[in-house]
């Protein structure tokens, strides 16, 4: 019993660290983005992508995905009806903002769906809005297998985002700005980001299936 309890308790410190990791590397990303988005000499309607979709993405929904988890440090201590409806004015204010920014460099960017990076985005687009409805579906219905499924959708599109966002830092504009070591580790610190969050979605499914 007191090996188990001794288990128990490293695995929940262990969650606890990847948890603040994750929060620390996500603010390191969404500033970079941000910082280049400010410094960048360029067309506007790209200023307005790169801030709507790294809010979208990066701030709100990775943060809606995080509420669920209870080793988050901010919504710990609240009740699940509170953070449910925090989940869904953040995933809600972020779907919006980043299909928003999507639409923007997609109107504006003729050659748009003939890079990864723009094809990555569409995908990501297309999977928020698939998301979100999913999402609105589940609200009214108790049922684990939709909820399990808004989760799966909700993943697959922090993943597109991401990866797109990881090929935007690989750019020769960022490169150039900044320079290869601020290049890479943005990189690292998207990769490591969707790393933690994902394992708190996944920890979400778990708990929803083992109350089953």
């Amino acid at each position: 019993m007191r090996q188990q309890s001794e288990e128990r308790s490293s695995f929940i410190m262990c969650m606890n660290v990847i948890n603040s990791i994750t929060h620390w590397v996500l603010g390191a990303v969404a500033m970079v983005a941000i910082t280049l988005a400010a410094i960048f000499p360029g067309s506007s309607h790209f200023i307005q992508h790169v801030y709507l979709c790294t809010i979208g993405y990066v701030v709100l929904m990775a943060q809606a995905i995080l509420t669920f988890n209870p080793n988050n440090g901010w919504s710990r201590s609240m009740r699940y009806q509170d953070k449910k409806v925090i989940h869904w004015v953040m995933q809600i204010a972020g779907s919006l903002l980043a299909i928003i920014g999507s639409i923007i460099r997609i109107v504006n960017v003729s050659n748009n769906f003939q890079t990864p990076h723009g094809i990555l985005g569409l995908i990501a687009m297309l999977l928020t809005a698939l998301s979100l409805v999913g999402g609105i579906i589940g609200l009214y219905t108790k049922t684990a297998a939709i909820k399990i499924l808004h989760s799966c959708a909700g993943s697959l599109t922090l993943i597109s985002a991401f990866i797109c966002l990881c090929l935007g830092f690989d750019k020769a504009l960022f490169r150039g700005l900044f320079n290869d070591t601020v290049a890479n580790l943005a990189i690292a610190f998207t990769a490591f980001g969707l790393i933690g969050t994902l394992c708190s979605a996944a920890n979400s499914n778990l708990n929803r299936v083992v109350k089953r």
